[in-house]
C-alpha cells in the first residue's frame, strides 16, 4: 500500500505536476534566453553606434541571424518630437533596419502561444531606439509535448531515464572541458582570440568565464605590448633622426670652419702680396708700355732705313734690316709675355679680392639664360661662327638657388671661355668640324645643376686630375692663367656646392655645377 500510495504519488507527480513545472520553467528559461539576446544585441548596437562603427551594428544584428527559431529581429529608431512651444513632445518610433529585410513589423506586437517577444532599449549620443527580438515557441510547445510522452512511460522507465539523466551530465560535464582544452591550446598557440560558450550557470560556466576574461586580459596585454614597442620603434626613429641632424649640423661646422680657416689664409695672404701684386703691376705697365714705344720707334727707324740713300748701300741694308726684324721680334716676346703676366697678376687679384657676402634668391634659370646673352654679345670676333645654345629645364615648382650674382656670372664666362677656346682649336685642326657648345640646366629633388657640354678636344687624364689646382692651365702661358677653374671652384663651394667634370680626349667635355636649392637641408 505505500509503496502503492508511493508509485501513485510518484505517478501523479511526474504525469501532471511536473510536466508543468517544467514546461513553465523552460517557457521562463525561453523567456530569459530572448531578453538576454535582446539585450546583447541592443548592446552591440550601443557600441558600435557610440563608436560610429556602423557595420558593428550590422555584426551586432548578425548575432541571432543563424538561431533557427528568429522569427525577427528590429532596430527601432525612437525620436522625440516637441511641439511649437515645446511644452509637450511625443515619441516617434521608426523601423531602423530588420531582419528578414522585407519582413513588415508591427512594433506594437506582444508575445503569444507562438513566439515570444522582447524589448530591449539603447540610448547614445547619435541615436535613441530599442532592439525589437521574437522567437518562435515551437521548440517550447515540442518539448512540453515530449515530456508529457516522456512522463507517461517515466514509471516503467526509470532505470532508463535514469541512465539518459546520466549520459545527459556527463556531456554537459565533458563537452565544455573539452571545448576549454581545445581553446587553451590553441592560446597556448598565440591565437588569442579563442572564446569559450557556455551558457551555464554551474562551475564549468564560471570556469569558462573566468577562461575568456583571462584570455580578453593577455590579449589587451599583448596589444599594450606592441603599442609599447612601437612608440619605441617611434622614439628610436627620432633619435636616430637627431642624431643624423647632429651628424649633419657637425659637417657644416666643419666645413664653415675650413672655410673660415681658408678666408684667414687667404686673407694674410692677401694682405702679404697686395702690395706684391700693386708693385708688379707699375713694373709691367712700364715694360709694356716701353715695349709699345720701342716698336714704334722700330717702325720709324724702319721708314728711315727705306730712304733712297740708305736703299743703294746693299750692305748697310742687308745688316740693319736684319738687325731690325730680330729686334720687332723680340719687342713681340716681351709685350706677349708682359701681357700672360699681367693676366696672372690682375687674376691673383681677383683670387685674393674681398667676396660679396649677400645671397640673392634667384631663379637660376632667368640668371642663366641672361649671362648666355650677354656672354654672346661680348664674344670675340675669333669664336662669334662657334654657336651657343641654351636649354632651359622645367621648374615646375618654382624653385629657387641663393647666389652671389657678379661671383657666378665669373665661374659661367670662366667656364664658356675654355669650352670656346677648345672649341676654335680643334675648328683650326679639321675644317670640317661642326663644333657645338650647349649651356642646360636640370633641376633634382634638392639641387639645380648647371650643365655646359661642348664637342671639343677634351682633356687628358692626366690634366683631368690637375685641372682644379692653382697655376695648371692647358692653354699657352699667353692665353692661360691656370687660375680660372681654381676660382670657380673656390666660389661653387661658398654656394655649398660642387663642381665636376666628364671628358674624353677628342670627343667631348662637360662641367656640371650642382647648386642646392633655398628650401634643401644642404642650404637650410
Amino acid at each position: 500500500m505505500t509503496v502503492t500510495s508511493i508509485v501513485l504519488l510518484f505517478s501523479f507527480f511526474v504525469l501532471f505536476y511536473l510536466p508543468a513545472i517544467q514546461g513553465k520553467t523552460l517557457l521562463n528559461n525561453f523567456n530569459k534566453d530572448v531578453q538576454n539576446q535582446a539585450n546583447t544585441v541592443a548592446l552591440g548596437v550601443k557600441i558600435a553606434m557610440t563608436e560610429q562603427n556602423f557595420q558593428g551594428v550590422q555584426i551586432a544584428m548578425d548575432f541571432v541571424k543563424k538561431d533557427p527559431l528568429l522569427r525577427f529581429v528590429s532596430l527601432i529608431q525612437i525620436d522625440t518630437v516637441w511641439d511649437a512651444n515645446h511644452a509637450t513632445y511625443q515619441t516617434i518610433k521608426n523601423v531602423f533596419k530588420t531582419y528578414p529585410d522585407q519582413k513588415k513589423i508591427d512594433m506594437a506586437v506582444v508575445s503569444d502561444n507562438s513566439m515570444v517577444v522582447k524589448h530591449a532599449d539603447f540610448d547614445t549620443p547619435t541615436m535613441k531606439g530599442e532592439i525589437l527580438l521574437a522567437f518562435s515557441t515551437k521548440e517550447i510547445i515540442e518539448s512540453r509535448r515530449q515530456i508529457r510522452a516522456t512522463s507517461l512511460f517515466f514509471s516503467f522507465l526509470v532505470f532508463s531515464i535514469g541512465m539518459l539523466i546520466g549520459f545527459g551530465l556527463a556531456r554537459s560535464i565533458s563537452v565544455p572541458i573539452l571545448k576549454l582544452r581545445d581553446a587553451a591550446t590553441k592560446v597556448g598557440r598565440g591565437d588569442l582570440t579563442q572564446r569559450v560558450s557556455n551558457k551555464s550557470r554551474d562551475e564549468i560556466g564560471e570556469l569558462g568565464i573566468v577562461f575568456n576574461k583571462m584570455v580578453t586580459d593577455l590579449a589587451t596585454a599583448r596589444q599594450e605590448l606592441e603599442n609599447s614597442t612601437s612608440e619605441l620603434i617611434i622614439e628610436k626613429k627620432k633619435s636616430d633622426d637627431l642624431l643624423e641632424g647632429l651628424k649633419q649640423t657637425l659637417a657644416d661646422l666643419k666645413a664653415t670652419q675650413e672655410q673660415l680657416i681658408r678666408q684667414e689664409k687667404l686673407a694674410s695672404l692677401g694682405q702679404l702680396t697686395k702690395g706684391l701684386v700693386d708693385r708688379l703691376l707699375n713694373p709691367l705697365s712700364y715694360i709694356n708700355n716701353f715695349a709699345a714705344v720701342s716698336n714704334e720707334l722700330l717702325h720709324e727707324s724702319q721708314e728711315l732705313l727705306a730712304a733712297d740713300k740708305y736703299t743703294a748701300d746693299e750692305h748697310v741694308h742687308q745688316e740693319v734690316a736684319s738687325l731690325f726684324a730680330l729686334i720687332e721680334s723680340n719687342i713681340e716676346k716681351i709685350k706677349e709675355h708682359g701681357a700672360s703676366l699681367t693676366r696672372i697678376v690682375r687674376s691673383m687679384d681677383k683670387l685674393l679680392q674681398n667676396r660679396s657676402e649677400l645671397f640673392i634668391e634667384s631663379d637660376i634659370n632667368y640668371f642663366v639664360e641672361a649671362q648666355v646673352i650677354t656672354y654672346k654679345n661680348e664674344l670675340e670676333e675669333n669664336y662669334r661662327s662657334i654657336p651657343l645654345k641654351f636649354i632651359q629645364g622645367p621648374n615646375l615648382k618654382r624653385f629657387s638657388v641663393k647666389i652671389l650674382p657678379a661671383e657666378m656670372s665669373l665661374v659661367l664666362v670662366s667656364m664658356l671661355n675654355n669650352a670656346m677656346y677648345a672649341l676654335h682649336e680643334k675648328s683650326l685642326k679639321d675644317l670640317h668640324f661642326h663644333p657645338k657648345l650647349t649651356v642646360e640646366t636640370q633641376y633634382g629633388d634638392n639641387y639645380v645643376a648647371i650643365i655646359i657640354r661642348d664637342n671639343g678636344i677634351g682633356i687628358s687624364e692626366g690634366e683631368k686630375k690637375q685641372l682644379f689646382s692653382p697655376f695648371f692651365t692647358t692653354k699657352p702661358t699667353s692665353k692661360g692663367t691656370g687660375l680660372g677653374l681654381f676660382l670657380s671652384q673656390d666660389i661653387v663651394k661658398t654656394h655649398k656646392g660642387t663642381i665636376s667634370v666628364d671628358t674624353q680626349p677628342d670627343a667631348y667635355t662637360t662641367f656640371t655645377i650642382q647648386l642646392p636649392l633655398s628650401n634643401s637641408p644642404e642650404m637650410v
